[in-house]
């Protein structure tokens, strides 16, 4: 689903398809989607595997051209050895400092990344409603506030209204979102020396 078939399955649940007489501009939909597939990548985000050249006597390896870091799971140098290589290594900005001095050769980089939405989508399709929960529940809070003070034909019910929604919807989303967060997997990992 990319993010105008987003937009328009989060505009259904809000009953806002008029295009006439929009109650949200496409911004603020669209604001509230990206808000929410942030929120996923910290939760949930891509695993990626990137090769990444060392210089030869040095412990840095630059990192710049990874886009959306989240976090670095884990340095495999040299790639190949049998078990895995991983070294210890800290982060300052964009350059990895590791144990072990570079000799030219890749490291294996394994990282955490923000998932996107746009013209397309790396959410995975099962968790699509995760996004429009999300969303839904942030503009419906959105809209409580906005109608206050506000004459309206629903009167001062409307505010109350939305804001359960609301919050209905947010609590749902919060809840699917802790039973994926990858803070609540259980990781087997095996520690062992040279």
């Amino acid at each position: 689903m990319n993010l105008t078939e987003m937009r328009t399955r989060v505009r259904e649940d809000l009953q806002d398809t008029d295009a006439a007489n929009y109650r949200w501009t496409n911004d603020e939909v669209d604001g509230a989607i990206q808000r929410v597939v942030r929120e996923f990548s910290l939760a949930y985000p891509q695993m990626e595997s990137t090769d990444i050249a060392t210089t030869d006597g040095s412990r840095e390896i630059d990192i710049s051209t990874l886009s959306g870091l989240i976090a670095i799971m884990s340095v495999e140098f040299p790639i190949g050895e049998g078990p895995a290589c991983c070294q210890r290594v800290e982060l300052w900005k964009t350059t990895l400092y590791m144990q072990d001095k570079g000799n030219g050769d890749d490291a294996r980089v394994r990282w955490y990344k923000d998932h996107t939405l746009a013209t397309s989508s790396t959410i995975p399709t099962q968790f699509e409603e995760i996004i429009v929960l999300g969303a839904t529940g942030y503009l419906a809070a959105s809209a409580s506030a906005y109608t206050i003070d506000r004459a309206s034909i629903a009167g001062k019910w409307a505010t109350i209204n939305f804001l359960k929604w609301g919050q209905e919807r947010l609590e749902r989303y919060e809840k699917k979102l802790k039973a994926i967060n990858r803070n609540n997997r259980i990781i087997t990992r095996e520690f062992y020396t040279d």
